[in-house]
């Protein structure tokens, strides 16, 4: 059995499309092509931060599934939404939190969780001992007004929460 064939058309064996001098074109110049490349490259770059930002926020989430059983600042769950940035108070003698991480992380706690932009000049008195329920006020500077915030150790590895500047 033989495939069934069509006999050739000389002088057009295969189907062409007809051409016609009067049809309109497009012929816009390099403007389009410039344009695409732009918003294509656009593109890319929008695809490559957000790429990024998966990668960070990946490295992020790894490192708070295996945290390191060090001590963390929070802000208490009742008053915020915003998940509290963790962060390490190391233990000195006598199991005392550090003066300047503590420091810093009453100021990354109020930035992150409250939502305070101009925190500065947070101070903590020092030799803060590692007892749970114990209260204490750091002062901080939010914009040009000197407030204080109250700071309570939750538990005995040295986490604490840090209230709202009143």
């Amino acid at each position: 059995m033989t495939a069934p064939t069509r006999p050739p058309r000389a002088p057009q064996p295969y189907p062409v499309a007809d051409y016609s001098d009067s049809a309109e074109t497009t012929d816009g110049g390099w403007l389009p092509v410039l344009v695409a490349a732009l918003v294509g490259a656009v593109a890319i770059a929008i695809a490559g931060v957000i790429a990024g930002l998966v990668v960070v926020n990946i490295r992020e989430s790894t490192a708070a599934d295996n945290p390191a059983r060090t001590p963390s600042a929070s802000a208490p769950l009742a008053q915020t939404s915003a998940p509290a940035a963790p962060v390490r108070a190391v233990d000195l003698p006598a199991n005392q939190l550090d003066q300047v991480d503590l420091q810093r992380g009453v100021q990354l706690v109020l930035i992150d969780s409250y939502g305070i932009d101009d925190v500065r000049d947070v101070r903590c008195p020092a030799g803060q001992s590692v007892i749970l329920g114990a209260t204490f006020e750091c002062l901080v500077k939010v914009g040009s007004t000197q407030k204080s915030v109250s700071v309570t150790i939750t538990d005995s590895d040295g986490t604490y929460e840090v209230g709202r500047p009143h």
